[in-house]
C-alpha cells in the first residue's frame, strides 16, 4: 500500500506542478476531461456501428462500454469506497487551484478512464496501428486530466485503464476468435 501511495503522491505533485508552471493547461485539461463522459463516446461508437466496414469495432465499443461500466461504476466503487483526493487536506489545496471539479461518487477506478480505454481501445485493435494509437493516446490524456483535476488519485486511473483495456480485449477476443462472429454477420 505504501507503494501505491508513493506512487499517487509523485504524479499528483507533478500533475501540481505542470498547474503551477502552465496554467493554460487548467482549460485543456477541464475540456478533454468531458471526452470520457458517456455521451461523446457513445456518439463515436454509434458512428462506428453505421459504418459497414468499422461495425465490429463499434460493437466491439458498445458492449465494452457497458460491461466495464458495470464492474467499475456499479459493482468496484461502492466496495472500494475510497474517497476523492480532493477530500484530503493535502490535495484540496490542488483541487481548489485547477477549479474546484465536483465530482459526487467514490474514486477508484475513474469511470472516465474505464469509459475511454473501454471505447478507444478496440480502435487500437482494429485499425492500422501506425495512426491508431492516437486512440490509446486520447484515452491517457483523459485519465491524466482526471488527476490533473484531482478528481481522481493515479492509482484509480491505472485501474479504471487496466479495466477498460481487459474488457475491450476480452469482447475482441469473443467477437473475433469464436464463432459468435458468423452469428453477428448473419443478423448484421
Amino acid at each position: 500500500m505504501e507503494i501505491i501511495n508513493l506512487f499517487d503522491d509523485t504524479i499528483i505533485k507533478f500533475a501540481n506542478n505542470l498547474h503551477t508552471n502552465y496554467k493554460a493547461l487548467d482549460f485543456f485539461f477541464s475540456s478533454i476531461t468531458n471526452l470520457g463522459e458517456a455521451l461523446p463516446l457513445m456518439i463515436i461508437t454509434i458512428i462506428l456501428i453505421f459504418i459497414k466496414r468499422t461495425r465490429f469495432c463499434g460493437i466491439n465499443m458498445a458492449i465494452s462500454l457497458f460491461v466495464s461500466i458495470v464492474i467499475g461504476a456499479f459493482i468496484l466503487k461502492p466496495l472500494i469506497a475510497r474517497e476523492r483526493p480532493f477530500m484530503d487536506p493535502i490535495y484540496n489545496e490542488y483541487w481548489i487551484a485547477v477549479g474546484k471539479h465536483l465530482e459526487t461518487s467514490f474514486s477508484c477506478p475513474s469511470s472516465h478512464t474505464t469509459a475511454s480505454f473501454a471505447a478507444l481501445f478496440p480502435i487500437f485493435l482494429y485499425f492500422n496501428k501506425k495512426y491508431s494509437f492516437i486512440a490509446l493516446l486520447i484515452a491517457l490524456i483523459i485519465g491524466f486530466s482526471r488527476v490533473y483535476l484531482m478528481v481522481h488519485y493515479p492509482s484509480d486511473v491505472v485501474f479504471g485503464a487496466f479495466i477498460g483495456i481487459a474488457v475491450s480485449s476480452a469482447i475482441y477476443i469473443i467477437l473475433n476468435k469464436t464463432n459468435i462472429n458468423k452469428l453477428i454477420k448473419k443478423f448484421i
